[in-house]
């Protein structure tokens, strides 16, 4: 049998509707040859909803997840004797379902409570058999695996541990079979063998590209399988610095800087910030993301990577900017939090004499690239600023976007103050916008851009737009992003690093292509 896809409505069991009576059980059936009607039998029902359920590699048991109440339920059902079920594992807050990975934390509205987060049972191991996949079961038939990650609470100085256990099908008995320590992170294991004796691994920390290795449980032995290379050491070596910033009202969130290679101490550089706001109710929502923090990622580097900007003598900076607002209502703040997120991130960091807070750019994709011009209308900290594939009138976007599930008529206030193009007049800095022709996403037609183009030039002011043939929601190609590469750092040279920063006595201030030590 197949896994079957988890259920988008498998969070609750629905109440019984007055008018049609109780909900319908879920039953799991199974279906034998001659595959008449009569060959179908039923081996499980639930009053609740199924979320999923898997096979076990070998075809005598089949495990059932599903959720009621906020607690998730994976048992398993043996073939031969249905009636009775076997508990796996019974957690508040878990995910129901049969992915594989960690659940929860990354989530940009927070994820499971705390109870379900630091208590995460782990995801039953899956085998791929043919184009399905089953759970794992162990050489004697009797027991399936668990594979997880628990997370510290202070991720900041403790890294996250990847863990496996073995879980008797019988009497849901619990035995750990492996955790890794906290000096390398590893993750995704996959088992040789039908007992986890010897498993693959994926290991890497900060400062080590990730590899897989083969892991020998009983000796502990590591053998690495894999040379992987660090292609872009220029980049994924530069300094770099988490720091908690404290808005006016008194919200914290969290910001990555990335330095140039050599940078010293108290060298103030031209800024440039990337960001891509998300919403939440409150602070504790917020924080929920920060949980699945992991201190030995290592810094992967894309082709669309702002750090590469580092390189060019830049300060780098990627705030969280949370936007904070009551349930159904979340953008009503967006504005007045855009502005108090900014001031705080640049103000903690002038503190800090990273930057000269009068030579900065930033920018962003979609979203990110809507809150960018949002940025250059309503604050006056930024030189120039790059926006792509954004969206610049909301009333184009009428029926809802991001977080925001009231449309135009019910929030039109909302609406109108949240779209920059009503504003472009108020708009300071130099604007270089870039779009798909091809933007599929349903917020950002290129129209967007065109017609934000025109209405600056309207009105004299400094605004650029490129527009890249057989490009989608964000760029590919190579000639697109050596292109867009070419033009940024030539924009951003022109407009923030070489802005006219004139220092002051005794002040030591980078100038355009270079890192100036005390």
């Amino acid at each position: 049998g197949a896994a079957a896809a988890p259920r988008a409505d498998s969070s609750e069991a629905t109440p019984a509707d007055s008018a049609r009576g109780p909900r319908r059980k879920d039953r799991l059936y199974v279906w034998t040859a001659p595959f008449d009607s009569a060959s179908a039998k039923p081996i499980v029902e639930s009053d609740n909803r199924v979320a999923g359920y898997v096979f076990t590699t070998d075809g005598k048991w089949v495990l059932l997840s599903e959720s009621a109440a906020g607690t998730a339920h994976t048992y398993a059902v043996a073939l031969d004797n249905p009636a009775t079920r076997h508990t796996i594992y019974r957690a508040r807050g878990a995910q129901v379902g049969f992915n594989t990975g960690t659940f929860g934390g990354g989530n940009p509205r927070g994820g499971p409570d705390d109870e379900g987060f630091y208590n995460n049972p782990g995801s039953v191991v899956l085998r791929q058999q043919g184009s399905a996949s089953a759970a794992l079961v162990s050489s004697d038939g009797r027991s399936v695996f668990l594979e997880g990650t628990h997370f510290d609470r202070n991720p900041q100085n403790t890294a996250p541990r990847m863990f496996v256990d073995k879980v008797d099908l019988a009497s849901g008995a619990k035995s750990r079979l492996f955790e890794s320590d906290t000096a390398v992170y590893e993750s995704n294991p996959v088992p040789v063998d039908d007992d986890f004796i010897r498993f693959v691994v994926t290991r890497e920390t900060e400062t080590v590209v990730p590899d897989q290795w083969l892991r020998e449980r009983s000796t502990g032995k590591l053998t690495r399988l894999t040379e992987n290379r660090d292609v872009t050491a220029e980049v994924t070596r530069l300094p770099r610095k988490l720091i908690q910033v404290t808005r006016a009202d008194g919200y914290k969130f969290w910001v990555n800087v990335t330095l140039p290679q050599g940078y010293r101490a108290g060298t103030r550089l031209p800024g440039m910030f990337w960001f891509y706001p998300y919403e939440y109710t409150d602070q504790e929502q917020y924080d929920r993301t920060r949980r699945s923090f992991n201190k030995h990622k290592f810094p992967v580097t894309g082709p669309r990577s702002m750090e590469i900007m580092a390189t060019q003598g830049y300060a780098v900076i990627q705030p969280d900017a949370p936007v904070f607002g009551a349930e159904g209502r979340l953008n009503d703040n967006y504005v007045p939090d855009l502005r108090n997120n900014l001031a705080a991130v640049i103000d903690e960091l002038d503190r800090l004499a990273i930057i000269d807070r009068t030579r900065l750019g930033l920018g962003g994709h979609s979203y990110g690239a809507f809150s960018t011009v949002n940025a250059l209308v309503n604050t006056p900290y930024f030189k120039a600023g790059i926006a792509g594939d954004g969206n610049y009138n909301r009333t184009l976007t009428p029926n809802g976007f991001q977080s925001e599930r009231r449309d135009l008529w019910t929030a039109r206030d909302t609406y109108l103050q949240m779209s920059p193009i009503l504003y472009a007049d108020r708009l300071q800095g130099a604007l270089l916008m870039y779009h798909s022709m091809e933007d599929q996403n349903t917020g950002t037609d290129p129209i967007n851009s065109i017609r934000l183009l025109h209405a600056l030039q309207g009105m004299g002011k400094p605004a650029a737009l490129y527009m890249y043939p057989y490009e989608d929601h964000g760029p590919l190609i190579q000639e697109t992003l050596l292109d867009q590469w070419g033009r940024w750092v030539a924009w951003l040279d022109l407009y923030v690093k070489n802005a006219g920063k004139t220092a002051a006595p005794g002040e030591k201030v980078a100038a355009a292509g270079e890192v100036v030590p005390n």
